[in-house]
């Protein structure tokens, strides 16, 4: 906020799409009521970021002589925030360690095995002669079906 003989100016002007004329159009000054002109009462953005960065926290007890360094005691943890308020009763999500697999020992996997065996682990006989026909055809096939993770957790 610029100032004006002690006093800060505080400009009010009507509503312009391009923001940019405002500083060169007449102004009211909120505290006086005036009517004003002038770029020299507007404070460019690079001040105002100057401002925020240089700004000095309050880290230190009193504000004139010798200051001590305040001393914080916490005494009670408050979350804020709608998903933080009920953050204890979440259960935490922890996410499986990503796998590669490759598909050659997979299939390599399922050619070995045989018959009994699929059928063990709960594929019948037509799905598994039908994934073995596929890999040899196609030399591939969805790895992600139902038939197709038993026989690999069998294997």
């Amino acid at each position: 906020m610029q100032t004006e003989n002690g006093a800060p100016v505080k400009p009010i002007s009507p509503f312009s799409r391009d923001p940019q004329t405002i500083v060169h159009r007449d102004f009211i000054d909120y505290q006086t009521g005036e009517v004003k002109r002038g770029l020299h009462y507007f404070k460019p953005l690079s001040q105002t970021i100057l401002e925020y960065a240089n700004h000095p926290e309050y880290k230190f007890a009193g504000n004139v002589g010798l200051l001590e360094r305040q001393h914080l005691v916490v005494d009670d943890v408050v979350h804020i925030g709608k998903e933080a308020n009920n953050i204890d009763d979440q259960a935490l999500s922890i996410r499986k360690a990503q796998v590669f697999r490759n598909k050659n020992t997979d299939y390599q996997k399922i050619l070995a095995l045989r018959q009994c065996d699929a059928e063990k682990a709960g594929v019948d006989r037509k799905t598994f002669q039908r994934i073995k026909v596929r890999i040899h055809k196609n030399g591939m096939i969805n790895l992600k079906t139902r038939a197709v993770k038993r026989l690999l957790a069998r294997g």
